[in-house]
């Protein structure tokens, strides 16, 4: 796909508040190497965010109150556009962007549902424009290095891989927007949760670690769920689910948002002659061959992580031959999301198993134990209900 933009890529941006900073960041940045210009932003949020569209508006960017008009308006003069937003706009925006004729680069998940995933896939076919999605991890060389060598046979046969990662979340967290912690509003799929949003990077990338071919995801099946809900809200805070993927691989995944302590992100992914563990909060990729002694490599941390996804979405949009984590790859997301929540009831902890904490940023409703048991879980590669949880 040749675009034959030029060097530099006019970007629209949707958003400049929440994650939406982090966006306006890296346009700053690669507009100072001359990679990119920021040609016109939608701010929804005027009076709050009166500082920096003064900025914008000095250096010439265009402002509006309605990203739907940004496009109109700037039909011609752009040539992509980010969409770091919640995700229940992540489709419509996305679709709004292809029929104005950009590419897209979409915060992950791709959207709320596979139907909505799949319109995406088909208007981009449609549109000879690509999307791409802001699963970071996956745009960095290490991940991409990594999981071109596990498909080449570096540990054997891939034979299972375990994503396990505990992230305290305050009550404010789900009450910050109208979206978190729902399953759906106004009829719009969100199914926001732990594997869906906080965590559906490692998700997303244990996928990706199981593919057989480099550059290839694998697809879920024979999904099985255990959910639970310690926060007030609709979907899961909590959960343990274990799937195969098509060709075989056996996969665990344990996260919470519900407990007082942190636990390192940590994927293992295990084959017949070693093992490689990627080690999130460490920034390590731990590979360790029978015979060999074990090798230790660094992972680059989250800004230049985004700095790379941002480079290889440009890359992409100039000349077609950038890496993305593609629409394709997403929809594998998913349709792992949905499966879980087809098949998993979401039931409540009970409540002699949880106590409310204070924090400077807020209270927060925390599972006793969690910790413990979610790693129990994972040694066993098993349930929580399997390891005296919840009592």
């Amino acid at each position: 796909m040749k675009t034959n933009v030029g060097r530099t890529v006019r970007l629209g941006l949707i958003g400049i508040s929440g994650y939406g900073r982090s966006h306006l960041k890296l346009a700053r940045e690669f507009e100072e190497r001359g990679e990119a210009r920021l040609v016109a932003v939608t701010i929804i949020n005027p009076a709050e965010e009166a500082a920096t569209m003064a900025e914008l508006l000095l250096k010439g960017v265009r402002v509006y109150g309605d990203f739907e008009v940004m496009l109109r308006a700037e039909a011609g003069g752009l040539d992509a556009v980010l969409v770091p937003t919640g995700i229940p706009w992540h489709a419509r925006m996305t679709l709004a962007g292809l029929r104005a004729g950009l590419h897209v680069l979409v915060e992950k998940p791709l959207a709320g549902s596979v139907a909505e995933g799949m319109a995406i896939r088909a208007a981009e076919v449609v549109a000879g424009r690509v999307v791409a999605v802001g699963f970071q991890d996956i745009y960095t060389g290490a991940a991409r290095r990594l999981q071109a060598e596990l498909a080449g046979g570096l540990i054997g046969e891939v034979r299972a891989i375990r994503a396990i990662g505990v992230w305290p979340r305050t009550e404010a967290y789900f009450v910050r927007n109208g979206w978190a912690g729902r399953l759906a509003v106004g009829g719009v799929p969100v199914r926001d949760s732990p594997l869906m949003n906080g965590f559906s990077h490692f998700v997303h990338l244990a996928l990706f670690f199981a593919g057989r071919e480099a550059g290839a995801m694998a697809r879920a099946e024979g999904v099985e769920a255990e959910l639970w809900r310690a926060h007030a809200i609709e979907s899961f805070d909590t959960a343990v689910v274990r799937a195969r993927t098509v060709e075989g691989v056996k996969l665990w995944l344990g996260v919470s948002h519900a407990a007082a302590e942190p636990r390192e992100v940590r994927l293992r992914v295990e084959g017949t002659q070693g093992a490689v563990e990627w080690r999130h909060e460490s920034r390590v990729i731990v590979v360790k061959r029978e015979g060999e002694a074990e090798e230790r490599r660094a992972l680059p941390d989250m800004d230049e992580t985004r700095r790379e996804m941002m480079a290889c979405f440009l890359a992409r949009v100039r000349d077609g031959e950038g890496f993305v984590a593609g629409t394709a790859m997403a929809i594998n997301h998913l349709e792992l999301i949905e499966a879980v929540h087809a098949v998993g009831e979401i039931r409540e902890v009970p409540k002699a198993r949880v106590r409310h904490v204070s924090w400077v940023k807020g209270g927060a409703v925390v599972i006793e134990g969690i910790n413990a048991a979610l790693e129990a879980a994972e040694a066993r590669a098993g349930w929580l209900s399997e390891v005296e949880f919840p009592g």
